[in-house]
């Protein structure tokens, strides 16, 4: 099964393209890469799931730029070309994604005999 991306490129038009498709267009890949290099693997030797690493790209692109974010006050974040805000977004998204995952895992067994036995 192969994972569609959309790709930004410009044509050869003279279409003027509004300040979220510019960052959009420079930022995608590295956002992309950013987030994929943040999320657990179960090992060394594997990826994380292409698929969530696009759900967590589409969330912060949302969160930022329903936050008002546009190429006037885009900043690079330290040691980064990414802007600072996108990476915040980012680690946001990273963060929702996995307490919503921890809170969706089974107790570990023991954990309900201990629990029932303080009250």
């Amino acid at each position: 099964m192969s994972v569609t991306t959309l790709t930004a490129h410009r044509s050869r038009s003279s279409r003027r393209y509004s300040s979220a498709e510019e960052l959009f267009m420079t930022h995608q890949q590295q956002l992309l890469q950013f987030i994929a290099d943040r999320l657990p693997v179960a090992d060394f030797r594997s990826a994380p799931d292409p698929h969530l690493v696009e759900d967590l790209t589409q969330e912060t692109w949302l969160k930022a730029l329903l936050g008002g974010l546009d190429n006037t006050d885009v900043q690079p974040g330290l040691d980064s070309e990414l802007p600072e805000v996108l990476m915040d977004a980012a680690r946001g998204a990273i963060h929702r994604h996995l307490t919503r995952q921890l809170a969706e895992e089974p107790a570990p067994s023991g954990v309900n005999a201990v629990a029932s036995r303080a009250a």
